[in-house]
């Protein structure tokens, strides 16, 4: 196991520790919100620098390849359900937009699953939209953990992205069973 793989299995290990502190503390308790943001920063950080290693020491894997969408993944996800559910944040994001990212990764790991039916070897390539629709996302969740005034603005930025970028990928991976 080399580090960037490490690394991501560290994200993977941080999303329920995220959500526990999150959904179980008292709306008056800002220390747990910061802790919330801490570790939420944390693992959004591990998704840049696990990258950035396995290029670097050509690192990469197969294993790493699966997990490191996976975990971006299972990250966003209870970032955007942490919001929905906590009563922690002042600024609530409008339900669309949870479910527009939502239908978005549903769609992406939906149509992966397809196309592991119909070939042996998947391979997840992301493109610099997915990567900034990512990055968004991430930013987004932590403005509106630190109660963010700009947060619901943000929300649009992060849903028109979420969109192109559902767009991309999918018309992308719909070419391949031309």
């Amino acid at each position: 196991m080399n580090l960037p793989n490490s690394l991501t299995l560290f994200r993977i290990a941080l999303v329920p520790v995220f959500l526990s502190i999150i959904l179980q503390s008292p709306e008056e308790n800002s220390q747990a919100r910061l802790h919330a943001f801490f570790i939420f920063g944390i693992a959004a950080f591990t998704d840049a620098l696990d990258g950035f290693l396995a290029r670097k020491f050509n690192q990469q894997t197969e294993l790493g390849a699966f997990l490191d969408p996976l975990a971006d993944k299972m990250l966003v996800l209870s970032g955007f359900l942490g919001i929905l559910l906590t009563t922690q944040a002042v600024y609530k994001l409008p339900i669309w937009v949870q479910v527009t990212v939502l239908f978005r990764e549903l769609v992406i790991v939906l149509g992966f699953l397809t196309l592991q039916l119909f070939s042996k070897k998947i391979t997840f390539i992301p493109n610099h939209l997915g990567k900034l629709t990512t990055f968004s996302q991430m930013a987004l969740i932590l403005f509106c953990i630190f109660n963010w005034p700009g947060s619901i603005e943000a929300a649009y930025l992060v849903a028109a992205l979420t969109i192109a970028s559902g767009i991309v990928y999918t018309s992308r991976e719909l070419r391949k069973f031309t």
